[in-house]
Formats: C-alpha cells, structure tokens, sequence
C-alpha cells in the first residue's frame, strides 16, 4: 500500500487523509498547498475511492492547472493524471456550453471574445445607442457589465439594483443580444452561462453531476460570487469538495472576488472540516513574522500564526533615500553586488511594485547599468496586429456567427465590398432574422440594388470564404492555414506594410509561430485535432504568459507577483500616497491593500527590502513622503532598524564596506544564512 503522507507534516497529512464531506484548508504563505491538493487526489484514485475521470481539480490559471496535472501523474500515471479534469473554471464553463450549449440556443463552435474584441464590440453598440452614450468611455461600460456578471446579475437585476445605471442597462441589454446573434461569448459568460443552464435545465445538471464524485478548489479566496454558486451546485449532493486558499492572500475584490467565500465557506457547507496549514517553508523566520505582524491586523480574517522552518535568516531591511533616483540606484546597486559576488544571480532578484507606471525608472537604470532583466505580464502575444489578423480568419471559418472577425476578414486584406453594401447585406439579415454571413449568402437578393462590381466582389468573396471553410473542416488545420495565407497574399501584405520598419522580422515570425502554434496542437492531438479545439486553447490562454526559468531581474506588480517567490525581494516607492493606494483609502479597502503588502513580504524567500525616497517631485517641486503605514506595522525585532532613520552615507558604505567583506569571505554561490549576518547597519 502506497503511503501518501510520508513526506507531509501533521497537518498537511489530515487534510490529505480526508475523503468524504465538505473540507475546507487554510494555506498560509509558503505551507505546501499544491503538495496536499495533489497528494489527496492521488490516494483518491490510489485507494480506488473513484477512478481517474470522476475527479474534477479548478484553478485560476492555466499554468497552475498544468503544474497541478503534472504532479498528479507523478503521483499515479500520466494516463490517469490525463483522465482527471484539471482546468480553469474559465475551461471547465466551456466544457460544460459545448456539450450542453444546444439548450441556450448556442452551437458547439461558439466564439470565445478576447478583451479588445469585447471593447470593439462594445463601441459599436454605443455607437448606435445615441450621442450621449456613444460618447462615454467603452472601458467604463465593459467593467460595470463584467462586475454585474460576475455578480450572476441579468441586465434587468443589475438595473433593479442600480436604478441610475440606464445607459449600462442599455448596453448590456443590447451587449448580451448581439453574442448571441454572433454565437459569440465572452470570459464571463464562460461562468454565467453555465449557472444559467443548469437553473433552466435540471436534467443538464444532473447529467453533469453524475460525472464526478470529487472536487476541488484551489485559490478559493479569489472565487467571485459566479464561481461560488457554480461551485454549490455542481458538488450537491454529496459535498466531496475540498477548497484551498489563503484569506490573507485576498487581493481581487476589484475584479469581483469575494474574501468571504473563504471565510464563511462553513457556513454555506454544513459539517465542514476545517484544516490550517501553519508553516512556512519558503521564507526565514524574520520575513514570515514580519508579514504576520502586519497581516494580524486585519479584523475580517480567519485567526492563524504561520510559523517559519526556513532558518531565522537576516532582518528585513528598510531604507530610506534622498529621492526618488537615488532610491532606484540604491536598489540596482544591491541587484548587481549580489549578482557579482554570486551570491543572489539576477534570476533569483525580483522588485515588486504597487503599479505598472511605478517601473520606468527602474528599467531605464538596468539598462543604463546593462543589467538584464524582464517585466512580468508584458503585451500578450495576441494582442499583436499580425496575430489578431490570423485569428480573425480562423474564428470565422469555424464559427461563421462570428459577425466581429467577419468584419476584419473583410477589410484585412481589403475584399472590395464597401460600406453601403454591408448595410443592404445587414438589412438582408435583419429581415430574415438570420446572421451576416447567412445574408451573404444570399447574395443574389441585392443584385438589383448594389452596383454590379459590388455584387461581383460579393460573389466573389461568398466563393472564397466557403471554399475556405470547407477547407479547415476537411484538410488539416494547419495546411489550410498555410493555403489561406498564401491565397490572400498576407505575408506580402504584411512585408509591404513594414518594409521600412525594424518589426518587420518580428511580426513574420509572428506569424510563422501562429503555423507553428497550430502544427504542435495536431502533432499533440493527433486525429481530434480540430480547428474549434485549436481556438478554444488559444483563447483561454490568451491572457496568460508562459514563463522559462527567468534570466534577469524579475518588474512586476504585486498583483502579479501571487503564487511566486524568489531569494530576494524589493518593494520600493513605499509611500503612504501610493501603498495603500488612494482608491483603497477613499473606499474603504485599506485590510485588502494590507493584504497585498503581504503578499509581496511573502514572496521573499531569504532577503526582503523595503524602500522610499525621502522626497518626491510633484509639477517640479519637492514634496515630503511620508512612509508606508504599513511599515510601522511590521514588529521592530523583524527590522533592521528604526524606520525612516537618515542614511545618507549609507549608499557608499554599503558599496564600499559590507560587499567587500562578503567577497572576502565567500568565494562563490548563494551566501549562507550565517554569510547574511554581515549586513548593513544603521547609524
């Protein structure tokens, strides 16, 4: 008989021993979580309580989804691990709208929108939604609807609960009409539309049920009020449903995520056993503490002390600079000592910032000191003109509803059909309540009203577009891809447009590792490669970078930082105007930006340091910073010093005294913890 908690502490081992009823397990920062979801499922499977296809694990990303999958088979097989569903609720909301769509009205090759698409089609509806309307921000509209989604509201609940918000009622209304139309979804309806259909069709829903006997969550602090009641119905009636999470890691209310799912998680599922996971494996005692004493001061929490077993290590350093430049070269200065005496390579050091704008200095500092280094969460490969133009095409020719890339097939390269001609085309389909492309189709009802050189570009373009969709139907996708390119001279297209500048050699490639994208989904899926499946993969990862083993020093905000961690960590900019941020603090969030504060403490795994300027220049005039709240937070045994204490010769002494010291004594590799108890002092 395998043992399946050998490697596990106490409590680690009671959670993955439970099996029957609702579990719910407390993560602190650092204590294994992944390690207990993946060992409960293998002796799920292992101990024959269900088989392999009866097991359903949901993530948030992709990436974890797959690291979840990868663990699990070397627990019991890669057959086994393929057999279980590990995926996104975003992927599990399409599984359940392609076997189930038939019942909203929706077909099996639905489109799934990206968020330019959203937006795009958003301004179009404004457009026509009269002057008053079509002048607001489009972004402003996208982020009420997604909220009101994610908060399982229809356009008639949301207007009931905000009687002032016409004009989004309106557009949402108009929004909602319009996917359907064009058999077109968003991310959102990803996780409403399921609920939507299992409350119509019961039967749906017992269908569905009867796949799977256990499930689990992980990150459960970030599930929004959507994700909750898909989570409830789909575990009834047997509650074999075990959550993950940290109510202390809780950074995403902005995006509709509720921390109380986790804290009342209890409530909702009577006889819940509850598990806290309570030490810390990635961080020194002097940063775990450190983040404890600021997080303990938060009152919606649930009551927990993580306890480090990752060394006493080195206080958490603070430091204040002169200004804002001498705080980025004081910061890129400690970046390059620890790379140049081996201790910490650029690889293993990460700033972490409270905003994106917050990075420019910083970059162009490594730059100007030739440091290598990457910003996380960057412009997404799909977000480029190239690719967008490709994918356009290929949501088309698989889902001819799609009325948003029939629009950019049109016009990229042009077809010649003019704007007058899509009108009649459009009036066609209004009167036969059919789609655009089905009016193209019948093409030969407006001969009588176009001019014929439109009629024949009409016909002409009804003759491609069929020939090509019959083409990705039938041949493999990727040589119908090949064909499609080479017919509508796109790379000619593309090398005539950019001929004279210096992305021309990236956007070919751009385009060559969209073929290639495509031949990797066939040689991995072998004869079930479709074109549907190749799309529906992209989309869902879209938003999603996948990330090698990092070179340089690692930009990113805290937000992106969750779930990371790294041997050295600085958090700069730390004044109180910016963390907590100004919205936090007009609307009442400052325990969620407490929360984010300690989420980047805890991604440091053996050096922390936290920095702010002394002054900061506002319309060319100096003004004082007063630090972080949240630094006093911090327990001054953790610290290594008084906070805010001037160190203006510090700079110098740090280059000039401690580094020599260490190189003196270390020759190479990571420093020791007893290498760290050569550090700066305050004066």
């Amino acid at each position: 008989m395998h043992d399946y908690t050998s490697t596990l502490d106490d409590r680690q081992a009671e959670a993955v021993l439970h099996t029957h009823g609702p579990l719910l397990v407390l993560a602190g920062a650092g204590s294994g979580k992944t390690r207990v979801l993946t060992h409960r499922i293998a002796r799920l499977v292992g101990e024959k309580h269900c088989v392999a296809s009866e097991i359903l694990a949901l993530t948030f990303t992709n990436k974890a989804a797959k690291e979840m999958r990868k663990r699990v088979a070397g627990q019991t097989s890669k057959t086994e691990a393929n057999q279980m569903t590990i995926c996104t609720f975003h992927s599990l909301g399409v599984k359940i709208l392609r076997e189930f769509g038939q019942y909203l009205k929706l077909n099996a090759n639905f489109t799934i929108l990206s968020d330019n698409e959203r937006i795009s089609t958003l301004k179009m509806i404004m457009r026509s939604s009269g002057k008053t309307v079509a002048q607001e921000d489009p972004t402003v509209f996208g982020s009420a609807i997604s909220l009101a989604k994610n908060g399982n509201l229809s356009p008639d609940a949301y207007g009931d609960q905000n009687p002032d918000q016409r004009k989004v009622v309106k557009v949402y209304s108009a929004y909602q009409k319009i996917l359907l139309k064009r058999q077109s979804v968003d991310f959102d309806d990803l996780l409403l539309l399921p609920i939507k259909l299992f409350t119509e069709h019961p039967r749906a829903l017992e269908k569905f049920r009867s796949k799977y006997k256990f499930i689990s969550v992980d990150e459960f602090q970030d599930t929004n009020t959507v994700q909750m009641k898909l989570t409830r119905m789909i575990v009834h009636p047997h509650y074999n449903l075990m959550v993950v999470g940290d109510d202390d890691q809780g950074i995403y209310s902005w995006r509709g995520a509720e921390i109380e799912n986790i804290i009342n998680f209890p409530r909702h599922f009577k006889g819940t056993k509850t598990v806290i996971l309570n030490k810390n494996y990635r961080s020194t005692a002097q940063i775990v503490d450190g983040a404890n004493g600021v997080v303990a001061r938060n009152t919606k929490r649930k009551a927990k002390q993580i306890i480090s077993f990752a060394g006493q290590g080195e206080p958490i350093v603070t430091y204040k600079a002169e200004n804002e430049q001498k705080e980025v070269e004081w910061i890129v200065e400690q970046i390059f000592q620890f790379d140049k005496l081996e201790m910490f390579p650029f690889g293993k050091q990460a700033i972490l910032f409270r905003a994106n704008a917050q990075m420019r200095r910083f970059e162009e500092e490594l730059r100007s000191r030739r440091i290598p280094y990457k910003v996380q969460g960057g412009s997404s490969f799909f977000d480029r003109k190239e690719v967008k133009d490709i994918l356009s095409y290929l949501n088309f020719f698989s889902n001819t509803d799609d009325e948003l890339s029939l629009a950019r097939v049109l016009t990229v390269p042009h077809k010649g059909i003019a704007p007058s001609t899509i009108a009649k085309l459009e009036e066609l389909a209004g009167m036969y309540k059919c789609s655009l492309w089905d009016a193209f189709r019948k093409y030969e009802e407006i001969r009588d009203d176009v001019d014929p050189n439109q009629y024949m570009s009409v016909e002409k373009f009804v003759g491609f577009a069929e020939e090509f969709i019959h083409r990705f139907s039938e041949q493999v996708p990727s040589k119908a891809l090949r064909e499609l390119l080479k017919q509508i001279q796109y790379i000619e297209l593309v090398t005539a447009a950019y001929k004279q500048e210096k992305s021309l050699e990236m956007r070919l490639e751009n385009i060559q590792e969209m073929i290639s994208a495509l031949e990797h989904y066939e040689h991995k899926r072998g004869d079930d490669a479709g074109l549907a499946g190749f799309l529906q993969n992209l989309t869902l990862k879209s938003g999603e970078k996948e990330e090698g083993p990092p070179r340089g020093v690692t930009l990113m905000t805290l937000h992106k930082s969750k779930g990371l961690e790294y041997p050295v960590v600085f958090m700069p900019i730390l004044d109180d105007a910016v963390m907590p941020s100004k919205r936090s603090r007009e609307e009442g969030l400052l325990e969620e930006e407490r929360r984010l504060f300690y989420v980047g403490m805890t991604r440091a795994e053996k050096r922390l340091f936290l920095t702010f300027p002394k002054v900061k220049l506002i319309a060319k005039n100096e003004v004082k910073v007063r630090e972080s709240r949240f630094l006093h937070e911090i327990p001054e045994e953790c610290l290594d010093g008084p906070i805010g204490q001037q160190q203006d010769e510090e700079f110098q002494s740090f280059k000039d005294d401690f580094f020599k010291k260490m190189q003196g004594q270390f020759g190479g590799g990571e420093a020791s913890d007893d290498a760290m108890d050569h550090r700066v002092k305050r004066r």
